[in-house]
């Protein structure tokens, strides 16, 4: 049996926001009520007062039951008053501003229920409030028997929409935990609120979470839609990655998202606009919808992909909730569709964003695959490599080794010596060579261990920058290359920076230059601009030689790469140095680039920034070897080193330039504290990797006091470890300075004479 509308026997009164008593309606015959069939069914945004009026009457010799339904399940306050031929009056009470038990008919629905006598008749009023949701006036009149088949049928419908809604939030957050892409979660939190929202426009939410009203009963269907929206957006914010592809709307969505916050803040905090967010709420959603169409239409005008469910999904979500804020803002006729349009919509939604959704987990696990395909194959082509790399270490490494061996071999077996000073260039050579080897692994390995810092001092760089040119023009010339370097007049006598870096810089790029280069020349052109007190040099080397192809180009700044092998079996080296000048112009915030010789060849442009030092007194960087100064204190020397040939290195450097110094060896720091209990030195030369006592250990003792000498004697330490962290810890713990091995006699000398000198005026002071 179909529903009895009473819409037409109904009459209205628009009481505004005149809170009328039954009694001043029932009494006074003078208020305007108008027949409802002349108003819409939906009323629009309100917080006003209704009252409706209409008279039923039993005409049969039977009893009759009927259930009224009218107003939505989320109206504040309906009241329905039953006046029969008596005067006597019957009340009865809905509405989710009450708790739910207090519901006459405890029904998630306005529900009433009316029985009629045989031959009664009885006047019947409603009063209608809400607190600014849409207010809509159905008269419907269930029989007992239809109402329950009703109740029954919306069971099964409710139960089948909801179940899905709330089994694919589940779903999809399990594969959030598993795939760890946020797209999940946010469509999950979507799917999760845009179902609570549901459940609080049908009433459900009041019955089930909030069955004593309250704030958080009368705020449901607005905290729920609010934190969907937010989530939809983010959701179709990460699934279309508008970030990369048009970050216009990614930018867009982002103050959309803010306006959302805002307005669920308002909704939270500031009571007097509660009847203004629910108009506010159905504004955002157009304008979240909106945003998501033209998404879309940009993507695909900008010929990106998007997955062909996602976009029917968002068309039946649209179509759905388009139905349904128009049928809030009163421009469509209410009916079953219009009233239950987001339902439709968001079963079809949800049907077809899952079959997005199996999609994008299908592209990620392609995508998976796909990067472990890569990683097979680096992990193949770094075996590879690592066998290129070990073979061509052993070769570079045993090129200089053997031609020492072979020059050292001859000048035994030739005891006249002859040629003499051209075998010791040789070995000279071959020993650079083999350092600079071993110096570009020790760098590398500092690279990779992410241990590379500063050493910022101020240096000489005129001199820094010939000592470099004058080296390089030397290789040139041996393979009569043409080299020609410019210098800029503005270039500042000295800076402060890391010279050490500096020089590796300029002469990984410069062996690279004459390397290539077969015929032609090398030409470095270097200039300067300065800038207060800083000085940005810039150095341009160009070349003559073979060029860098465009497909190496990508890959020039690579330690290892398979490209990079192949060249060294035609050209000498480890293939690490410029990977060690991206490093370290990287390191100074530099920038270094190459580019195609539009002749021949390659141009590297390098850009580094440096503190100007003018006012720092210059000092001879060039000097020659120091001459011990009669006024200093310095006669005793302690060496403790454990290494015989290093001690016998030191030795002939002080015999030849300072043989009136006084020389003593200690083979480790046990040995060296029981050489002080009975003789005073005036300089400790320490070395660190020493077996039953190490330099750090000694040093340690020595500063605290614990050993037989002067608690400040001077201490430099003879190393071969030059890392940051070993510098770190001998300044530490009170060493003075530090020369590396192979030791340099005359800034071994410099150093020295720099100590007693400064410890001769603190005397004087």
């Amino acid at each position: 049996m179909e529903p009895i509308s009473l819409q037409s026997k109904t009459s209205v009164l628009l009481a505004g926001q005149k809170d009328y008593t039954f009694d001043e309606i029932n009494n006074n015959p003078n208020l305007n009520f108008v027949p409802l069939s002349s108003l819409k069914e939906n009323l629009g945004f309100s917080n006003d007062h209704y009252w409706m009026s209409f008279t039923l009457e039993n005409p049969t010799d039977k009893y009759k039951q009927f259930y009224l339904e009218t107003a939505r399940p989320i109206t504040d306050i309906v009241e329905l008053y039953l006046l029969d031929g008596t005067g006597e009056v019957q009340k009865q009470f809905s509405g989710d501003k009450i708790p739910f038990s207090k519901k006459t008919i405890q029904h998630r629905k306005s529900i009433f229920d009316i029985a009629l006598e045989p031959h009664q008749k009885i006047q019947a009023y409603i009063h209608l409030k809400s607190d600014g949701e849409v207010v809509m006036l159905p008269m419907n009149l269930y029989s007992e028997n239809s109402f329950f088949k009703l109740t029954y049928k919306e069971q099964v419908f409710y139960g089948f929409f909801y179940g899905i809604l709330i089994l694919a939030s589940i779903i999809y957050l399990f594969f959030f935990f598993a795939l760890k892409d946020r797209a999940f979660i946010y469509y999950a939190l979507y799917v999760l609120f845009i179902a609570l929202m549901q459940f609080s426009l049908d009433g459900f939410f009041h019955q089930y979470f909030t069955p004593q009203g309250g704030w958080l009963s009368d705020r449901a269907v607005l905290l729920t839609a609010f934190i969907s929206l937010f989530f939809f957006g983010k959701y179709g914010d990460i699934f279309l990655n508008l970030k990369k592809n048009s970050p216009v709307l990614h930018i867009a969505n982002k103050a959309i998202s803010t306006c959302i916050i805002i307005a669920t803040l308002i909704l939270a905090s500031i009571p007097s606009l509660f009847k203004n967010c629910y108009p506010l709420a159905n504004a955002i959603g157009i304008l979240v919808l909106i945003h998501m169409v033209s998404s879309i239409i940009v993507l695909k005008l900008k010929k990106e992909k998007v997955d062909i469910y996602f976009i029917i999904g968002i068309t039946f979500l649209i179509s759905g909730f388009v139905v349904f804020i128009l049928n809030n803002f009163n421009t469509i006729e209410n009916s079953f569709f219009t009233s239950n349009g987001t339902k439709f919509g968001i079963g079809l939604e949800i049907i077809f964003l899952s079959i997005s959704m199996s999609n994008r987990i299908r592209n990620l696990r392609m995508e998976n695959e796909h990067n472990q395909l890569l990683a097979l194959q680096r992990a193949q082509d770094m075996n590879e490599i690592k066998s290129s790399f070990l073979s061509n270490i052993s070769h570079e490494l045993r090129t200089p080794l053997n031609l020492i061996m072979g020059v050292t071999t001859s000048l035994q077996e030739n005891n006249e010596e002859e040629n003499l000073e051209e075998k010791c260039k040789l070995i000279l050579s071959s020993s650079k060579n083999l350092l600079g080897y071993i110096e570009d692994i020790l760098d590398f390995t500092v690279i990779e261990k992410g241990d590379q810092e500063l050493k910022e001092v101020p240096f000489d760089l005129k001199s820094t920058l010939l000592k470099v040119i004058n080296a390089q023009e030397k290789k040139a010339r041996l393979k009569d290359l043409d080299f020609k370097a410019t210098f800029s007049e503005a270039l500042p006598a000295r800076i402060v920076g890391d010279k050490g870096k500096l020089v590796q810089i300029l002469n990984h790029v410069l062996d690279n230059a004459i390397k290539f280069t077969n015929q032609g020349g090398v030409e470095i052109q270097i200039d300067c601009k300065k800038n207060k007190d800083r000085a940005t040099l810039t150095f341009t080397i160009s070349d003559t030689g073979i060029g860098i192809s465009k497909e190496k180009m990508s890959t020039i700044f690579e330690s290892f790469t398979k490209k990079s092998f192949m060249d060294k079996r035609e050209f000498s080296g480890l293939g690490l140095g410029l990977y060690i000048v991206k490093t370290y112009v990287d390191l100074q915030k530099g920038q270094v680039q190459f580019i195609d010789n539009n002749q021949q060849g390659t141009i590297c442009e390098l850009n580094l920034s440096f503190e100007i030092d003018e006012d720092v007194v210059l000092e001879n960087e060039e000097q020659t070897i120091a001459v011990i100064d009669k006024k200093l204190d310095l006669s005793n020397i302690l060496l403790v080193e454990d290494n015989k040939m290093n001690q016998t290195v030191v030795k002939l450097l002080f015999k030849k330039n300072w043989g009136d110094i006084n020389l003593t060896i200690a083979n480790h720091g046990k040995e060296a504290l029981e050489l002080m209990k009975t003789k005073s030195f005036d300089l400790i030369l320490m070395d660190l990797q020493m077996p039953e006592m190490d330099g750090f250990e000694t040093t340690s003792i020595i500063r605290s006091g614990k050993a037989q000498c002067p608690a400040d004697i001077p201490i430099v330490v003879l190393t071969a470890d030059n890392t940051s962290a070993t510098r770190k810890k001998i300044f530490e713990l009170g060493a003075n300075d530090l020369v590396t091995k192979p030791v340099n006699g005359p800034l071994l000398f410099s150093k020295i004479n720099k100590l007693f000198l400064a410890k001769c005026m603190h005397k004087v002071a």
